[in-house]
């Protein structure tokens, strides 16, 4: 708390750059991905990480967070809609994810820090060697280097499908906005066990768990929970009319 002239007191203020309502915001759909940017606005205002630099666990144990994307009536913490929320971001290139790599080259932790044009040209000179690796990502202990993460279902796409185009990146963040990750992960396998291997066959099997049904055999197999649907994100965005009329 601070006190004013006055006497008053009032809270610490939470600087949010004004790209985030210039660029950003205005293209963010999901609610989700909205709250993970602006929890990560406030954790680097705090002074446990006055690096610039957050960890990705942070927001998984993050109280407001949690809080502001748990559902009524789920037994679960919403993990799911953060993660979602943090792969929209990086995707969209609202932020940027790192990974300690240590000595054995085994991936350590994950750090977010807004994307930036210091940010990007911070990391750039990180990664060549020409400044020192923050303190805080090593957590006290040497770092031999950090490695920028693309985004999961971007990564999966070019192992599996091929070039990763700028129009089919647009069209993975839509769909990342509508379906659950999980989805779009299971689409892609089945169009390479098909070898249709065309993001406009993988969009057919989406639109088509969306209409008929997706059926979680191999979720209870696995023994994981089966991943939900939520029609209100087909009421949005450029599919809407095509989910409208068919209610």
């Amino acid at each position: 708390m601070h006190q004013d002239e006055a006497g008053s007191t009032r809270e610490p203020a939470v600087p949010v750059p004004h790209r985030f309502f210039e660029d950003w915001l205005p293209a963010m759909r999901d609610i989700a991905e909205i709250k993970v940017m602006l929890t990560v606005y406030r954790l680097l205002a705090s002074a446990a990480w006055r690096d610039g630099i957050v960890p990705e666990a942070a927001l998984y144990a993050d109280e407001g967070l949690l809080r502001g994307l748990h559902r009524t009536g789920a037994a679960l913490p919403p993990h799911d809609e953060i993660r979602r929320g943090i792969e929209l971001a990086v995707a969209r290139g609202a932020l940027l994810r790192v990974r300690v790599v240590g000595d054995e080259d085994a991936a350590g932790e994950a750090w977010l820090l807004p994307a930036t044009p210091e940010n990007r040209v911070r990391l750039g000179r990180i990664e060549q060697g020409l400044a020192p690796v923050p303190p805080t990502l090593g957590g006290g202990a040497p770092v031999a280097r950090i490695e920028r993460e693309r985004p999961t279902i971007f990564r999966l796409y070019e192992q599996n499908v091929g070039l990763l185009t700028p129009i089919i990146a647009d069209q993975l963040i839509e769909a990342l906005e509508l379906y659950p990750e999980a989805w779009i992960e299971e689409a892609i396998r089945q169009a390479v066990s098909y070898n249709r291997r065309q993001w406009r066959y993988i969009q057919r099997i989406l639109e088509r768990w969306a209409t008929e049904g997706r059926g979680d055999e191999a979720d209870r197999r696995s023994g994981r929970p089966a991943a939900t649907f939520d029609p209100e994100r087909h009421l949005r965005g450029k599919h809407a009319p095509i989910f409208r009329r068919r209610t």
